[in-house]
């Protein structure tokens, strides 16, 4: 029973983690209606710049927050101004193969500037928490917490402040909204660089769990896809709750039958979720047309 609430609490730590990536993937999604696929490689590029603040100025990648969040926030505004924006009014096959053409082109950037190997950083903190019986990487510990925060502040602007009633506003209706005076080209640009933004925190916090190379979006991707998919198309809880759910999944059966079969387990549960419920766990009626949830 100890270690199946060990693997069970573990699965729901390293679920936050993945959740957290997931978050600016599904506030994209949610408001712009399109699918970054050059998000592992916006994850690649912010875990690169909290290596590099760490080999440079000897600092651990939390404080490398201070100056990665901002510039990625920049870098998604520079990328939507130059890619996704012109593709908008563009069937939507444009906004895919923009988004994967700059993907391919960060990876082979990357590789060439970095070379393939592997890049890490040593963890922040010497001890792990240990409560009872249970074992608790302060790392994940921490991670959990930030997700948790930035879930509960992304539903409080979005509900409560301005911003968030122009961004409804916008996924409700965006002639309406432009009507009604709301900058909707505004609003999808801080949008995506929000977005981006969140990415580059949620690199921050990985950066001690994980090691960095110019492939290592790839490795995230598809589990990020997941989750907004399996948590319900723009609903930010439902992110949240799919990556704790494809944490638990991973962990268990990692433990139980081979590590090797972790991924195959959790998109076993994502066919079934999508068979029984195909609007996704949180997910409404029609998200794929709808937008965000408001």
């Amino acid at each position: 029973m100890t270690a199946f609430s060990q693997l069970l609490i573990s699965g729901i730590l390293i679920g936050s983690i993945y959740a957290l990536m997931s978050i600016g993937l599904t506030l994209v999604f949610g408001v712009l209606r399109v699918v970054n696929f050059a998000h592992g490689e916006f994850l690649m590029l912010a875990m690169y710049g909290a290596w590099g603040i760490t080999q440079v100025l000897g600092l651990n990648p939390y404080w490398g927050l201070i100056a990665i969040v901002p510039a990625m926030f920049l870098f998604g505004a520079i990328v939507h101004r130059l890619i996704v924006q012109p593709a908008l009014d563009k069937p939507h096959l444009v906004v895919v193969f923009a988004t994967m053409g700059l993907s391919i082109f960060m990876q082979n950037v990357a590789l060439m500037a970095m070379s393939a190997d592997l890049r890490d950083v040593p963890p922040v903190f010497a001890q792990s928490v240990i409560i009872g019986p249970l074992y608790f990487k302060a790392e994940l510990l921490l991670g959990f917490v930030v997700t948790l925060v930035c879930t509960v502040a992304l539903q409080w602007i979005i509900r409560k402040t301005y911003l968030g009633k122009a961004i409804r506003a916008t996924v409700q209706d965006g002639e309406a909204a432009m009507l009604m005076g709301i900058p909707v080209p505004h609003i999808f640009l801080i949008t995506f660089a929000g977005g981006s933004a969140l990415v580059g925190l949620a690199a921050c916090i990985m950066l001690p769990l994980f090691s960095v190379f110019p492939t290592v979006g790839l490795n995230f991707v598809l589990i990020a896809f997941v989750i907004v998919v399996l948590g319900g198309m723009g609903s930010i809880e439902g992110a949240l709750l799919g990556g704790i759910c494809v944490g638990v999944v991973q962990s268990l059966s990692g433990y139980y039958i081979a590590p090797a079969f972790g991924q195959m387990f959790f998109f076993i549960l994502f066919l079934l979720v999508m068979i029984f419920r195909p609007n996704g766990l949180l997910g409404q009626k029609g998200a794929a047309n709808i937008g965000m949830n408001s």
